[in-house]
């Protein structure tokens, strides 16, 4: 019997946490996205808080596509509710990477797998935040036609800039190490009983 084969309460599993990572995403919107100064760190608060959901995830699905199913799922959530593409993209191509990083050893290193959540997170942070940066217009478009409030779309556009943007960057990885730190400490016999070190 291939063990590392997903089975119907695997996906069902990683479809439930997938929406808890989901709605973690959504608070840290709703919270950090109301200032605009405190927007570009969204995803520091998503990668500490989401560490934990992340974890668990890796111990009771540590199998092969696990991690990209759960990265299809959350673009098409983002793709969906109008986001913007850059922003569900960062979502799919981190998840992407991140298969492929805590593959490397069946999902068993925890290293990797912070490794993996890392990378993850920096996907979805270069997908919010390197379009004003590199794409100004089509991203002023994007946000007048959403129906974006013009006095928060100038405080955010003439704070965000390439030092901002790098900063938050290494926010968000530091912060997902932590979130993972946090994620093991408290699913010790979880990781124990999975073998994963």
């Amino acid at each position: 019997m291939n063990t590392n084969k997903l089975r119907a309460k695997d996906l069902i599993t990683t479809a439930i946490f997938t929406v808890i990572f989901f709605a973690i995403v959504m608070v840290g919107t709703m919270t950090f996205g109301v200032v605009p100064v405190l927007y570009p760190f969204l995803v520091s608060f998503v990668a500490l808080v989401g560490g934990t959901v992340w974890a668990y995830m890796r111990v009771k699905v540590p199998k092969t596509f696990s991690i990209l199913i759960q990265a299809v799922i959350t673009f098409l959530l983002i793709y969906l509710m109008g986001s913007g593409w850059t922003l569900a993209l960062g979502f799919l191509a981190g998840g992407i990477l991140a298969e492929i990083i805590s593959g490397t050893d069946k999902y068993k290193s925890f290293k990797l797998n912070t490794a993996g959540f890392v990378t993850y997170c920096l996907g979805i942070h270069l997908g919010a935040y390197l379009m004003p940066l590199i794409a100004k217009e089509a991203y002023l478009e994007f946000c007048i036609s959403s129906g974006m409030d013009m006095n928060y779309l100038e405080i955010y556009l003439n704070f965000m800039s390439w030092p901002v943007m790098l900063g938050a960057a290494l926010s968000c990885a530091v912060f997902a190490v932590i979130g993972m730190l946090i994620g093991k400490a408290l699913l010790k016999k979880h990781f124990a009983k999975a073998g994963m070190v």
